[in-house]
């Protein structure tokens, strides 16, 4: 694997916004989606690349194009931080010190302590290409359409519409670089400086992020295989909750994920619970698009909710 070793840095959006981001290097082959599963585990988190690049879905990149991966990242606090004061240097505006407390679960007026984790969301520029309402926006990048209140907060405006070419800052906290494709975090020494920088993340070199993923690899494996001998065992239920801890607790790569969630969905048919069958292979689907079930070995009902899950792509 290709790897440019890369600070996280602050790129100029908009008069209003910037955006911590990796700068990667594309290699042959390369699209958005792709570089989305490699560095966030997840291609359908491609959305961040292509809007903050201006790409076009599914369309290969050229080699050696740079791309900027945002990513929310974590911030150990100094001695003299304020909320306020990191909501400025990170948010770009002071007042969103309530939004930057909200994110680590803590209080507006909670006092911050040396040491304290703090997690610094990225602010995702997006763009309307037709006239669009705020509900529409947070629906699309937190599912829930009833934060629009918290970007209409966020953006410091009432209006519930945005026109076409319009522009509104939605900040992101689950989005972040997978951790075996960084090295740890590098603070520079304060010294003299007025304001403390930027922790710098670096890109893994190719050897040590190779290392780290066969790590995992086989982590995530060993886990695999103790649902798929659970699943064989007829102890369904169990297949769920292994596979949950995983998720909550590691980062599988797009191949695990594939075959987590089939997992997944031959457990959830075993237990009568269709519609999740189907939602599981809905997964899998997103990342094998061509996967196929062998009609001699598995179950009608199994390949039927894989049908489902083709006939109906859901959102």
């Amino acid at each position: 694997m290709k790897s440019v070793a890369v600070a996280l840095v602050v790129l100029g959006i908009s008069a209003t916004a910037s955006a911590k981001v990796v700068v990667y290097s594309a290699r042959s082959g390369d699209t958005p989606e792709s570089i989305a599963a490699d560095y966030y585990g997840n291609r359908s988190q491609a959305i961040f690349i292509l809007e903050t690049n201006g790409l076009e879905r599914d369309k290969p990149l050229k080699p050696g194009q740079k791309v900027r991966i945002p990513t929310a990242f974590h911030y150990r606090v100094r001695k003299g931080d304020t909320l306020e004061g990191l909501a400025k240097r990170f948010l770009d505006d002071g007042r969103r010190a309530p939004f930057l407390a909200a994110f680590s679960g803590l209080r507006p007026t909670d006092k911050l302590r040396e040491g304290q984790d703090l997690l610094i969301p990225f602010q995702h520029v997006h763009r309307t290409e037709v006239p669009e309402s705020l509900q529409s926006v947070a629906r699309a990048f937190y599912g829930d359409a009833s934060k629009a209140k918290l970007l209409a907060d966020y953006n410091f405006r009432s209006a519930p519409m945005l026109a076409k070419g319009e522009r509104v800052l939605v900040p992101i906290g689950h989005v972040h670089i997978r951790a075996v494709k960084l090295q740890p975090v590098v603070e520079r020494p304060v010294g003299k400086m007025k304001e403390a920088p930027a922790p710098v993340v670096m890109v893994a070199p190719p050897k040590e992020a190779q290392k780290r993923e066969a790590e995992l690899a086989e982590k995530v494996g060993k886990s695999l295989a103790i649902a798929e001998k659970a699943y064989k065992d007829g102890s369904y239920s169990d297949v769920p909750a292994v596979l949950d801890k995983v998720l909550t607790e590691e980062e599988p790569s797009e191949a695990q994920l594939a075959e987590l969630f089939r997992l997944k969905a031959f457990a959830y048919v075993a237990l009568g619970l269709d519609d999740l069958a189907v939602n599981a292979f809905r997964e899998v689907l997103a990342r094998k698009p061509d996967v196929a079930l062998d009609e001699a070995t598995v179950s009608p009902k199994i390949r039927a909710a894989l049908d489902r899950a083709k006939k109906s792509p859901g959102p």
